[in-house]
Parts: C-alpha cells; sequence; structure tokens
C-alpha cells in the first residue's frame, strides 16, 4: 500500500497519543489496512512532517476538515475523510461533529 508501518508507528509515538506499544501497532495496521488509496500521500506527507496537501474528493479534503472543525487534529480528519469515502451519510456526520 506504500505505506510503512514502522514509520507510522513512530510518527503515533511523536504526537504521544497516549498508547502504548501495542494499541499502537493496532491503531497503526487498522489505519493502513482500512485507508483507501486516495488518502495515502496526505498520511505519508503526516509521517514525514511536511505539509497535508489538498486532495479534494467530492466537497472535502483533509485539511478543510480540520478548517471545519477548527483543529489540526490530522487524524481525525483522515479518518472522517476516510469514512465519508466508504460512506458519504456516515463521512458527513464525522466532518460536522459538534458543529450542528
Amino acid at each position: 500500500m506504500g505505506i510503512d508501518k514502522q514509520c507510522l508507528i513512530t510518527a503515533l509515538k511523536n504526537k504521544n497519543l497516549g498508547l502504548n506499544d501495542t494499541q499502537l501497532e493496532a491503531y497503526a495496521q487498522k489505519l493502513i489496512g482500512n485507508l483507501d488509496e486516495r488518502l495515502i500521500p496526505n498520511l505519508k506527507e503526516w509521517i514525514d512532517g511536511k505539509k497535508i496537501s489538498d486532495i479534494w474528493i467530492g466537497k472535502y479534503c483533509v485539511n478543510a476538515i480540520m478548517s471545519i472543525r477548527g483543529d489540526s487534529d490530522f487524524l481525525g480528519a483522515l479518518e472522517a475523510m476516510n469514512m465519508y469515502l466508504c460512506n458519504e451519510a456516515d463521512g458527513i456526520y464525522l466532518i460536522w461533529r459538534g458543529k450542528q
């Protein structure tokens, strides 16, 4: 899929998510296993500490979701965008959580 799991785990550790190594491993595996291929470039950018590019699919992109939410939670926005691509209605709900 193009994402090195160990690099992802290292990036997750650096974000101090409060997860132990087993939880980080499971989270990384779930993220890699379920991520829409169109979002891989954004995850690679995040892992590498680069600026997240706008990959618009429909009405949304990861940066737009963070803007809508008023935060910089990349992982939450990535998961919401991924959900949007799998199930539009559920994705829109996640994107706009707390704003309605």
